[in-house]
């Protein structure tokens, strides 16, 4: 069956797949080379506390410490506090999204859902609703990665593995009681946990922050998402209107830009999934997971001359 009749049946049908269980042992992938976190005391790079809304105690945020060998210095650490009124609001949006489009768990990581007008079993819609509503959430954190990038003078490819290597240091974990098996990113960083699809959400928004171009990738076949991002680097890529984009693993640690399992090319049905970063003040109105559309606007009249 070709993409095109797999979206076709897959937006008849209102069933859908989610998970990522790939065919590989992520706990495998995830234990290769890694030294567990730096000790407290080790020198690195602290990025400070990024907090939302701004009067949220610092003392309750989540803490991050991770390597990067592949950087220097290599030990880095952040912290993230996300108010609990905000990650109870960032939860109620998703739940509401998930009744708008008659979301129904169907077991075993299928659900069935009714895509609204303008969107597809690509699932583009839903997860650019929920980057839409996490953006005031991550913007904080992300603020600090830039500050760091500024500051330290790094380049493109370096930029990507320090956000990468952040993402990578989340445990992975499926969400199987959240809509569409997708957490947001502001609960993704803020509970320290999350799966491929959810987690390369996250490293898409950061990378985007700091005007990056990335693009979600996923595999039917692998029951997995990566991410694609468009830097000049090594290893595996993709092509998406006349762009390259390197393969990035977001749920294997130490996992370089531009890799990917030689089992995951079999079958190489990797999709492109674009997915726009907007604040919510400048969505616009017509926005496809809501299924509404916003009246065009009359014609003013013109005077005779």
């Amino acid at each position: 069956m070709n993409e095109g009749k797999l979206l076709a049946f897959a937006a008849t049908a209102c069933l859908f797949v989610a998970g990522c269980c790939c065919s590989l042992d992520i706990g495998t992938l995830l234990s290769e080379g890694d030294e567990g976190e730096p000790a407290e005391g080790e020198v690195g790079v602290d990025l400070g506390v990024a907090v939302y809304p701004e009067k949220t105690p610092e003392s309750g945020a989540t803490k991050y410490a991770w390597r990067d060998r592949r950087l220097e210095p290599p030990t880095y650490r952040a912290g993230y506090a996300l108010g609990e009124g905000e990650q109870r609001d960032v939860d109620a949006a998703h739940r509401e999204l998930a009744q708008r489009l008659k979301y129904q768990d169907a077991g075993n990581g299928a659900f069935k859902w009714v895509p609204p007008p303008g969107c597809d079993a690509s699932m583009q819609c839903i997860l650019e609703s929920l980057a839409e509503r996490s953006k005031p959430d991550i913007d904080p954190l992300a603020a600090r990665f830039k500050a760091r990038i500024e500051g330290a003078k790094m380049n493109t490819l370096d930029a990507v593995e320090l956000l990468t290597s952040f993402v990578q240091t989340i445990p992975y974990e499926i969400p199987k009681e959240r809509p569409f098996g997708l957490m947001p990113p502001a609960l993704v960083a803020s509970s320290k946990k999350g799966d491929c699809d959810s987690k390369a959400l996250l490293l898409h928004m950061l990378l985007d922050s700091i005007g990056i171009d990335s693009v979600l990738l996923n595999s039917n076949a692998h029951r997995h998402a990566m991410l694609g991002v468009a830097v000049p680097a090594q290893g595996e890529k993709i092509r998406y209107q006349g762009r390259e984009y390197a393969f990035v693993e977001t749920t294997a640690k130490n996992a370089p830009v531009g890799w990917i399992s030689k089992e995951m090319l079999k079958p190489n049905d990797w999709v492109v999934v674009p997915v726009r970063i907007r604040s919510p003040e400048k969505a616009p109105k017509n926005e496809a997971a809501t299924g509404k559309a916003q009246d065009p606007p009359k014609p003013k009249p013109t005077k005779r001359r």
